[in-house]
């Protein structure tokens, strides 16, 4: 576990920095359902959760360095995008602009529950029960996210010298197979 992420009363405790953090699986997913809960402390903390992520990028010269990106379910302050999927390291939202969708599903302070179905090219979010995202990747994405890791996001902030937190809880990933 990385300095910005600790066991607190059987929870994961993200702490913010200057730098956005990431606890990355062992394991590569590509056809999931994954659910967890996720508890905003701050609400000017932006948070999130990465799937079918790569933690390498490879220059023109065939060097890699350390890198995390790939599509990124939003959590973060409300009302905010939380549940669509922004590609990190991308520069970009995944979910189409039309459906880009300001909403104020995320309870600040309180237990919000995460779901997300990827399966294919397809990735569907809820958050607290609540249909969020439902997008179709286009080729160019999914060849070059075919699978990955899943990490928990702890968003670096301007003013590091006041610490905000995020805390994850009750994580399960269940991998598709030929369903």
């Amino acid at each position: 576990m990385t300095t910005q992420f600790q066991i607190v009363d059987g929870v994961i405790l993200g702490a913010s920095s200057n730098q956005t953090h990431f606890l990355i699986t062992e394991n590569e997913y590509r056809d999931f359902e994954l659910e967890l809960e996720v508890k905003l402390h701050d609400i000017d903390l932006n948070s999130g959760v990465q799937i079918r992520t790569s933690t390498t990028r490879v220059n023109a010269k065939g060097d890699s360095r350390p890198s995390v990106h790939g599509p990124q379910v939003d959590l973060g302050k409300s009302p905010g995008r939380s549940g669509h999927l922004f590609g990190q390291g991308n520069g970009r939202w995944f979910t189409p602009t039309d459906d880009l969708e300001r909403n104020s599903l995320m309870i600040n302070g309180a237990w919000n529950k995460v779901r997300v179905l990827a399966k294919g090219k397809v990735i569907q979010t809820w958050i607290n029960g609540e249909p969020v995202s439902d997008v179709t990747l286009d080729d160019e994405i999914d060849q070059k996210y075919p699978k990955g890791v899943i990490a928990l996001q702890v968003h670096g902030v301007k003013s590091p010298e006041k610490i905000r937190h995020v805390s994850f809880r009750n994580i399960r990933i269940r991998e598709l197979t030929n369903e």
